[in-house]
């Protein structure tokens, strides 16, 4: 029966139907083969992991971590692991981040097709970083090989070295990049015959340097076209925010901004896409005092000129105490507490 192509199919719903039929049609129509890229950063993978052990969080409820992990296709390097307790957009853009600071840039990526991995931050972040993004099939894991194997090492090693730690929340990050970096990274890969870390230093590479963290930052942002209102404001995610007086004849406003943090909004140049001025909400109570500027002809600098940003924001009495703190070579005397980036501390 095999042998006419008579196979045991599962009975479809209609919501399924369509992509299952792709990925199936595909299987029949084209042969399956392995793959590797011929350059070390040539191709990454990434992919999110539902661990199968639950954490207990800090509201006394069980929550089921995510694994956001990235494998680069030549070496079998791990680029980063981290855990976090959703898989959303902000989750996938600060992994990457990561990633491209601890590897370089690399040419092109592949992942699924996720709501995450494909929202408009992600793939306008990574075409303003010249990474070309793949997206697999649904429901064709195996084109994605490489990153669902490494699921195996994860679970069988890691996982089960944890099986009697009592507070894993607070642990798991930390024994993850223990593990990668001195195990996973260092230990023969028998597909390469040598060590991930060897093979990723020895090339032949196409790594780019990556930019700092406020471009990495404003990368990761989507694009959006807004009518300035006649009191000079913008609307976004039901926020007003003020555009500088200098900007007041422009009808369209061409903005930048991440859905998960709107304390950088940015107004960029809509041909150049050059950033020009951060925008900010809307002070209704400063306005209510009755200072208002005088409109500066547009034609025309003004006569004055602007005054210069100091070359750092922090004083100078300010920066020498740091100094000397960062001196003494000890942690600050407080314990840091993020609540709302969803990461696994």
């Amino acid at each position: 029966m095999r042998a006419n192509g008579l196979d045991k199919r599962r009975r479809l719903s209609p919501r399924r139907t369509n992509g299952v039929e792709r990925a199936e049609a595909r299987i029949v129509e084209r042969e399956v083969r392995r793959y590797e890229a011929e350059y070390v950063n040539g191709l990454w993978h990434w992919d999110c992991h539902h661990g199968s052990r639950k954490v207990l969080t800090a509201r006394g409820e069980w929550a089921t971590p995510i694994l956001f992990g990235v494998l680069d296709d030549r070496s079998r390097l791990a680029c980063h692991l981290q855990w976090y307790l959703a898989e959303t957009a902000e989750v996938i853009a600060h992994g990457l981040a990561q990633a491209f600071q601890k590897r370089g840039l690399p040419r092109a990526a592949l992942s699924d097709n996720g709501s995450a991995m494909t929202a408009a931050e992600i793939s306008e972040g990574l075409a303003r970083l010249g990474i070309l993004h793949h997206t697999t099939l649904p429901y064709s894991p195996y084109q994605n090989a490489k990153q669902e194997a490494f699921w195996g090492p994860v679970e069988g090693r890691l996982i089960a070295m944890l099986e009697h730690v009592p507070d894993l929340l607070a642990f798991l990050n930390e024994a993850t990049q223990a593990w990668v970096e001195h195990e996973y990274n260092r230990s023969i890969h028998s597909e390469i015959a040598t060590t991930p870390l060897a093979r990723f230093l020895e090339g032949p590479a196409v790594t780019r340097p990556c930019p700092d963290s406020a471009a990495l930052r404003l990368a990761f942002t989507r694009g959006a076209i807004r009518t300035q209102k006649s009191d000079g404001n913008i609307v976004i995610k039901g926020r007003r925010f003020e555009v500088p007086n200098r900007y007041r004849h422009l009808a369209r406003i061409e903005v930048r901004y991440a859905e998960w943090d709107l304390s950088a909004v940015h107004l960029v140049d809509e041909r150049t896409g050059k950033v020009l001025a951060r925008l900010y909400p809307q002070d209704k109570t400063q306005n209510a005092s009755g200072l208002r500027r005088s409109l500066e002809p547009l034609s025309h600098p003004p006569a004055e000129p602007a005054p210069q940003a100091p070359a750092s924001p922090i004083p100078p009495l300010l920066q020498r105490l740091l100094d000397k703190q960062s001196s003494l070579g000890l942690p600050p005397a407080y314990l840091p507490k993020d609540e709302d980036d969803g990461d696994v501390t």
